[in-house]
Formats: structure tokens, sequence, C-alpha cells
């Protein structure tokens, strides 16, 4: 008889597909190449956590799988190819990954030398990301794009303009109407001209966090008339020949294909108004970002953590909408399409693997389930009363609704808490963990990310936990999961079997770029893995290589980027006293390991229950 399975608890079937597995010994595998991935191929993800930890690398970790982030990439690419065959548009898909969404060194790498069949480019919001994007891309197939959005300075300008003339398909993208000025100012100096494109601030809105910088009152863009006004001024100019590229981003996580063709509806009408009416000699339709995760698998669209459809649909959506404006507007030419999707492309690749140091039982509240909804009804039927309409008035009530609604919410956490204490005891699980290095997003906008045990998952898990990390922050809690969850379910820790590992899946995208120190607490240890092809460690199912194991920042690196020089400030000062007290033959090996290792916990006993 097989062995159950429990990693549909996790609802590993929704969110995981193809790329997440559970094998016949309860371990977490990645099928690196989704459903062409072969029986026997999967990698056990916690044979390689422990082949890591056997190299010296420290918890936490992020493991990356390149081979899925290929395979995401040929998939978007096979999606847009099939949509353009079957639809009848006459001009390819060019895409492009934005630097910000990840810039590690190996994923730039990959996006380039993966990508070089498709003459896949790089987009930069800054000029960091554009100098990254000018050195990679002298690699990537010729006419490759380089993308360059965000605020522009002379400097910024003329950079990309350098760019351009090494050879580079450069497209300086205007956010503002001055920016024209600097770009033709640099264009003169530098005898370069520029190849420009204009960002669209659409009326097309998304809802939730993701959508409240969109519309007409969004951060970036020109509305439509001021976009007229800039092709105008580039005909009287007698520049109109460098504009090819309209360019929108609605925001990031769009949740259904209605929108998406909306959107693309939108920017492909001011597109041929461009064409048609100014004369503009357009090329290229940048669609931007916006394509989603399905963050807890519901595949609903009904909230920030879900998106309706696939790589396919998003594709047929924007290929359909296009091709149908175009049409309706006497016959435009087809532009070349190009989208930035970054988060759909890196997310899977990456997990973050945690290690449990012990799980406590929290102490139940006070107060009864009765009293805290007595509580809820009495707050609920006393709402802040209506204040003048003047508009500081109108301000202040606006605070006061918002503080009453924080009570109300604080008061029903704590009730669906402390009901759900009743049915099952509830276990602090502390982690070797910072929330505010690894999953900051948690932290800043309550981003869910599916997480699970990595290991046991053909043993029922009989604990409700929450995530304690080693931070001296409150906030450094995670007590919210996919599926409304209050709670996950882990297993109790035994000391016999080993380490207890928790991943947090669907990580690669924001994570690391958004990390920051709080505490002194650096970035994790990142392990590259691939398939092998000759053997490799045998993990229980495929074979793999270990290809890079780099550990995180160490504690001297870390305390070094806060205008500290740790040989004279901390470890010579540590010395001196030291020796003064005849105990430097103790203390130097000590202070020499703290300042070597990472700040994480080490080699830590996960102490044994009653």
């Amino acid at each position: 008889m097989a062995a159950k399975n429990y990693g549909e608890l996790y609802n590993i079937l929704g969110w995981g597909e193809p790329y997440f597995t559970v094998n016949r010994d309860g371990h977490l595998c990645v099928k690196t190449h989704g459903h062409e991935t072969k029986p026997g191929q999967e990698i056990d993800v916690v044979s390689v956590a422990e082949a890591a930890k056997e190299k010296g690398v420290q918890f936490p970790m992020i493991l990356r799988f390149p081979d899925v982030l290929r395979h995401r990439l040929d998939s978007l690419h096979v999606a847009f190819d099939n949509a353009i065959k079957h639809t009848g548009y006459t001009a390819p898909y060019q895409g492009v990954y934005p630097v910000k969404v990840n810039q590690n060194r190996a994923i730039i790498n990959d996006f380039v030398s993966f990508g070089h069949r498709h003459s896949y480019g790089l987009e930069a919001g800054s000029k960091p990301e554009l100098l990254i994007a000018m050195s990679y891309l002298t690699k990537a197939k010729p006419g490759a794009f380089l993308v360059c959005n965000g605020y522009k300075d002379a400097e910024y300008v003329a950079l990309a303009l350098s760019a351009r003339a090494m050879g580079l398909n450069v497209i300086i993208v205007l956010e503002m109407e001055e920016e024209l000025d600097i770009i033709i100012e640099q264009s003169s100096k530098l005898g370069v001209e520029p190849v420009l494109g204009v960002r669209a601030k659409l009326l097309t809105k998304i809802p939730g966090h993701f959508g409240s910088t969109a519309g007409k009152h969004g951060k970036f863009g020109l509305l439509a008339d001021k976009i007229y006004e800039v092709a105008k001024k580039l005909k009287d100019l007698n520049k109109l020949h460098w504009l090819k590229l309209l360019h929108f981003h609605i925001g990031s996580m769009i949740p259904t294909t209605d929108i998406v063709s909306s959107a693309a509806r939108e920017a492909s009408g001011i597109y041929c108004t461009l064409v048609k009416q100014y004369g503009a000699e357009m090329t290229t339709l940048d669609c931007g970002g916006g394509l989603g995760v399905d963050y807890d698998g519901t595949r609903s669209g009904s909230s920030d953590m879900s998106v309706a459809y696939g790589l396919e649909e998003y594709a047929s959506s924007i290929v359909q909408a296009v091709r149908l404006t175009c049409e309706y507007n006497g016959g435009v030419p087809h532009p070349v399409l190009c989208t930035e999707s970054g988060r759909a492309m890196v997310s899977h690749h990456s997990m973050i693997i945690l290690e449990a140091l012990s799980a406590i039982p929290e102490p139940k509240d006070d107060e009864t389930p009765e009293q805290l909804h007595s509580k809820i009804q009495r707050l609920s039927s006393n709402p802040p009363p209506p204040r003048a309409l003047m508009a500081t008035d109108l301000q202040k009530h606006a605070t006061d609704i918002q503080k009453h609604g924080v009570e109300l919410y604080k008061l029903a956490k704590k009730l669906s808490k402390r009901i759900a204490g009743d049915a099952n005891t509830i276990y602090n699980y502390h982690m070797n963990l910072s929330i505010f290095s690894l999953v900051p997003d948690f932290w800043g906008i309550k981003h869910l990310f599916p997480m699970m045990p990595a290991s046991r998952l053909n043993e029922k898990p009989t604990q409700m936990g929450t995530l304690i990390d080693i931070t001296c922050d409150s906030d450094g809690k995670i007590d919210k999961f996919i599926g409304n969850a209050e709670t996950l379910p882990l297993h109790p820790l035994d000391p016999e079997s080993g380490g207890y590992y928790v991943a947090v899946l669907l990580s690669g995208a924001y994570q690391e770029a958004l990390s920051c120190k709080h505490n002194l607490f650096g970035g994790p240890s990142i392990v590259r893995v691939e398939n092998s092809t000759s053997g490799g460690i045998d993990g229980g199912g495929g074979g793999f290589d270990i290809a890079t194991a780099d550990r995180g920042p160490t504690t001297e690196e870390i305390i070094s980027t806060v205008g500290y020089d740790v040989k004279e400030d901390i470890r010579g000062v540590i010395e001196q006293r030291a020796r003064e007290k005849g105990v430097w033959e103790k203390v130097g090996v000590l202070v020499q390991a703290g300042l070597t290792s990472m700040p994480y916990l080490v080699e830590y006993k996960v102490p044994r229950t009653a």
C-alpha cells in the first residue's frame, strides 16, 4: 500500500504545477523541466540541502534551479509563438527581463544565455542596472532590446546613448516630457541618434495593492494627449523618426485576462493614432510587466496572491487585442510585441530553505471567544462620528475610520486565533531566519508565499504552527499563509530525525533586492543546483550537481556596510581591552569565529521535548 502524500495540505497541486511534487520518501522535489521531466529525474530538495550543508554552507539558504528558469523562458516564447501563429499576427515577439526583479549576476547571465536564440534582452530602470545591461548584452544576440525606463538625468541618457554607439539596440523610454530636452541635448553633444519610446499612462487599472499607482494618477508615464504633444514636437524638430516604441505598465500581478486585453487595446489604440495621424514610424509595442504568479494556487484572480490564467492565455490575450485594434484602425502594420515579465520568469526557480530551531506551545489568551465577540459587536456599533465637510476635517475622519478599522481587525484576528487555539494548540516554530532579510515582502505588504515542510510529507503533520524569526522585533513573525490560514501544518521536531526544513516557494522575485539588514542579519547562502548529466549526487531521484555554493555575507562584511572599519573599530578595540585583561587568547578565537561566519545561528541543537 502506497504511503499517504500530505503535500495536498499545502495545495502543491495548485501553485506547484508543473515544477514541484512529493516523492515516495515524503520529500519535496523539483521537476526542472516541468511536464517534460521524466520519472526519476526529480531533484530531492532535502538531499540538496544536506549536500550543501556538507560543503560548509550555512542556513538559511536559497536553492536555485536554473533549468526551471530556462523552462519558464522557453514556455513564454512558445506561448507567444503559438498565439502569433494561430491568429495570423505578422510581427514577432521579443521580450526583455527587468533587472530590478532580481539583479543577481548568475540570473542576468542565465537570461542572456538561455534567451540568446530568442533575441531576449534586458530592461534597466537606473544607472547601475543600465551598466549591468550594457555589459551582459554584449553577449546577447544582436538586436536584443535594451529598454531604458525610469527617471533620467543627463548622465543616464549619455550612458544609454553610449550603449547605442557600442552597437546595442537601446531604446530610451520617456517617462516625463522634460526628458526629451535632455535627450536632444545629449544626442547633439555625443553625436549619437537615439531610438525613443514613450510610456503611456493608461486609464485601465487593476484592483488591489498592485494597482494603487496605475491610472491617470499613476507615478509614471504620459496621458495620451501628452504623448501626441511629444510626437508633434519631434515632428516639428524633424526628429519623429526617433520615435519607435510605445510602452505601458498597469501594475504587477494583473489578475485576469480581461484586464490584460483591455490594457493592450487601449495602448494599441494610442499606437495606431501615432502611426495614422502623426506619421510616426513605430515598430514596437512594449506591454510592460504584470504577468502574474498564482501564489495561492487557486487560479481565481480574486486577490493580490492569485491570477486566473497561465502563460498561454496571457500571450493570446495580448496578441488578439493588438491584432484586432490594428485591423480596426485601417490595417496598421502589427508591431513587434515586447513584454517585461520578471516575476513570472524568476519566481519558480528559487526557494528559501529555513531551518527549524525549536517549537514552543503558544499560551492561550485570557479572554474567552464570547468576550472577544462582545468587544467586536460593541466596536462595530460605535463607528467614528462624521465631521464637517472641510478638507482637514475629512482627513481626520478618514484617520478615525482607519484606526477604528484597525482595532476591529486586531480583535477579529485575536478571536480567530483563540478559536483555532481552542481546537488545536498553536506552536511557535523558531526558525533560523530574518523575515526582513529573506521575505521582506511579507513584512512590507503582507505578500504570501507557499510554504511547506521539505520532508516527512508521508507523515501526517499534527501541529499547527506559526514561524518566528530570530530578530529582536515583534514584526519578525509569519502568522498568515495561503488559503487564508493563520497557521501552517507542521511536524513535531525530532532531533533523531535530523534537520527539519521549511521551504518558502516561488520566492525568486524581489526578495533579495528588497532585503534589509535589520539587527545586522544579512542575506542567505545561495546554492545553484543543476541536473547532472553524468550521475552527480544521488538525491533519491534525479542526480544533481551543486554548481556553486556561496555562503551568505559574514558578520564582518555586514558590519562594514554600516560605516565601521572592522579591523580598527571592532577587532582592534576588543583586542586592546582583552589583552589588558589577559584574556585575548580566549577572546580572540571567539571574535575571529564570530566575524568570519554568517550572523545566523550555527549548529544549533534542536531541544528534546519532554
